[in-house]
């Protein structure tokens, strides 16, 4: 984790009147070393891998208060289980329907689209997610 990245998260800690604990720590981590945006679970057996003691509802734990916070997001889809993203900046996430790996699509912005739903509805818009959805490239090859 880069000093700048560390300073903000212990600001956000500080603001929310939580603590930045080792095991929060190692569950940020965990994130930055995964590829794509990986489920509890998949957190979980990463933060393992350096803590063997740690359980799964303490992963659980720490990635409730780092999403209740703003440090990371999670993503919601009925068919998979909720991944986690340490990118909390708007942009356009793609989830194969074969396998459920979910990627960023780079290069692509989201433009003034929340602003202009919010515009268009009487609803107070809280949030904005487009669900884009496809084939990855290692379900293709397998023909599937």
């Amino acid at each position: 984790m880069g000093a700048t990245l560390e300073r903000d998260i212990r600001e956000r800690f500080r603001r929310s009147g939580y603590t930045l604990t080792s095991q929060r720590k190692a569950v940020l981590e965990a994130l930055g070393e995964s590829r794509g945006h990986p489920s509890a679970e998949d957190v979980y057996l990463l933060v393992k891998k350096k803590n063997p003691r740690v359980a799964l509802g303490t992963v659980y734990q720490a990635l409730s208060v780092l999403e209740e916070i703003g440090v990371i997001g999670a993503k919601h889809w009925a068919e998979s289980p909720t991944r986690y993203d340490l990118n909390v900046q708007p942009h356009l996430d793609i989830r194969c329907t074969d396998c459920g790996a979910v990627s960023e699509v780079p290069g692509v912005d989201l433009g003034d689209l929340e602003d202009r739903v919010r515009g268009a509805t009487p609803y107070e818009v809280t949030r904005a997610a487009v669900v884009i959805e496809g084939l990855c490239p290692a379900c293709r090859a397998d023909g599937r």
